[in-house]
């Protein structure tokens, strides 16, 4: 007869490969009967000493300031979306998505018989539980301290916040367990839902800040500050529509959880046929003119760095939706002091050129002039313009550059209300000098798996050609910025041309 441990159940078995993974990254040798005791344990202790910080901290708070309760109902609400909102981010833009559907032992689990319910459960399921656990945990010893400035209609819509963030977690969890593959982007429901969060939290903050720069200060109790009876109208209709928002937001999460979870063991697992995967997203746009446009998004899209240059676009919608959020509350830009223009002008081109330059590295790495000069080269010589090769690949890259750049200069203007209209020709600039350092190496390296490999010449080169354009577009006077935007035109063509000399000049050193 067989040993009573192959009748374990499928959920136990992933419970021991996790903590086995566990164990194995922090590199600890003890039995896994023990460890497995650590982990409970400190589990179960980590919530009583959370709680019991929280009531201190909030002890404190009470004893040594004098808070509105519409305040703090207000820092209460924004403290919960910002910690649900961030969690929720992770959840979706980070290695976490692909803890069932995608990840590396899809395999193994499918091998061993256990379902996909059972790592949902155990990789998913229970730490996003855990999380809002301790989350609710901390708002409980809040309202329990301050029970007294925040009773009354806005209770029930503290209550139901992080209730709501937690069935949105979940609801988002299982739709990524069940999508195939670790190379499909963000579904629109997903990026809908993050979208809300951003913008709601944005408004809540500019409700709650406005009365801070707009009016009198809190203590005063004139102007429209929180104290006055308008304020707290508007903290009453604020705490209704903030609960049955979230009553109707967790309702219909919870509704999709269940769709979502009943299809974990059908769509999460499934054997599906080799060969080019389905979930590499195709283009939409195909100018006959530039002919290699798709074949340069579909290498980009399928290669292992296009993960990293979406987030980098999800968080700068993110952020644009937060500001936004913040502006339909009817605050306006945030109240800089005189005189912070031009800082912030300066930052918000430094802090561009920092994420160009890693945008850059990232697009060329897969996509860019080394790793895909083999197609190049292959398309020239079968009678396709080496101009129209060059011209369709440079489009796509400066296409990435520009639009990143855009979103910085979306953020500064919702912040300061600036137009920083050079930071798109700054991208422009930053990833045509990539592309003309690429293109000028003479021996051009390529790693095992056909991306292509750093060196310090092209560093060197790329971030030399691209500081014209970074002192321009920082430059106060009107001439040196359209000099800038100039130089980075100019630099554009001359990225067109190299590539083209590039694919003409030096053959192809692999095997086709």
């Amino acid at each position: 007869m067989p040993s009573p441990r192959t009748h374990r159940s499928g959920l136990r078995n992933t419970i021991d490969f996790l903590l086995f993974e566990r164990l194995n990254a922090l590199g600890w040798s003890m039995p896994m009967p023990v460890f497995r005791t650590l982990c409970v344990t400190g589990s179960a202790l980590m919530l009583p000493v959370l709680l019991a910080g929280a009531l201190l901290g909030a002890r404190l708070l009470h004893l040594t300031a004098e808070v509105p309760g519409p305040l703090l109902a207000g820092g209460f609400l924004l403290v919960n979306l910002y910690a649900g909102g961030v969690y929720l981010l992770r959840e979706v833009f980070s290695r976490r998505r692909h803890s069932v559907s995608g990840c590396p032992n899809e395999q193994f689990f499918r091998a061993l018989d256990i379902s996909a319910r059972d790592v949902f459960l155990v990789y998913c399921a229970a730490r996003i539980l855990y999380f809002h656990t301790a989350l609710f945990t901390v708002d409980a010893a809040f309202l329990a301290v301050f029970r007294d400035s925040v009773a009354g209609p806005s209770t029930p819509g503290l209550i139901c916040v992080p209730l709501a963030l937690c069935a949105l977690t979940l609801a988002v969890s299982a739709r990524q367990a069940i999508r195939p593959g670790s190379a499909r982007a963000t579904g629109p429901g997903t990026l809908a839902a993050l979208g809300l969060v951003a913008l709601a939290t944005g408004w809540t903050t500019g409700v709650l800040l406005g009365g801070s720069w707009t009016g009198s200060a809190v203590g005063e109790g004139a102007g429209t500050g929180w104290g006055t009876g308008t304020g707290a109208g508007l903290s009453e209709f604020l705490a209704v529509t903030v609960a049955a928002a979230c009553a109707t937001l967790a309702a219909t999460a919870l509704l999709c959880f269940v769709r979502a979870y009943r299809r974990l063991d059908r769509d999460a697992f499934a054997i599906r046929r080799s060969g080019r995967p389905a979930t590499v997203p195709a283009m939409a746009f195909r100018p006959r003119g530039l002919p290699l446009l798709s074949v340069v998004h579909r290498h980009f899209a399928s290669g292992r760095t296009c993960p990293m240059v979406r987030r980098a676009y999800a968080g700068l919608l993110m952020a644009v939706l937060l500001l936004a959020g913040v502006h339909a509350s009817g605050s306006g830009p945030l109240p800089l002091p005189a005189g912070a223009e031009q800082p912030l002008t300066r930052s918000a081109v430094a802090l561009g050129f920092v994420l160009l330059l890693g945008c850059a590295e990232l697009v060329l790495a897969t996509s860019g002039p080394t790793a895909l000069g083999p197609q190049f080269r292959f398309a020239w010589e079968n009678l396709l313009s080496h101009r129209r090769i060059a011209a369709g690949a440079t489009l796509y890259y400066a296409a990435h550059a520009v639009l990143l750049s855009t979103g910085v200069a979306v953020v500064a203007a919702l912040v300061g209300g600036a137009v920083l209209w050079q930071l798109p020709f700054l991208g422009l600039g930053v990833m045509s000098a990539s592309l003309i350092a690429e293109s000028l190496a003479s021996a051009p390296k390529r790693l095992v798996d056909g991306t292509s490999a750093p060196g310090v010449f092209v560093a060197c080169v790329s971030i030399g050609l691209a500081l014209p354009s970074l002192a321009g577009s920082a430059a106060h006077p009107l001439s040196l910025r359209l000099s800038a935007a100039f130089y980075s035109v100019c630099l554009f063509g001359g990225a067109i041309t190299c590539i083209g000399r590039r694919i003409r000049t030096l053959p192809s050193r692999s095997a086709m």
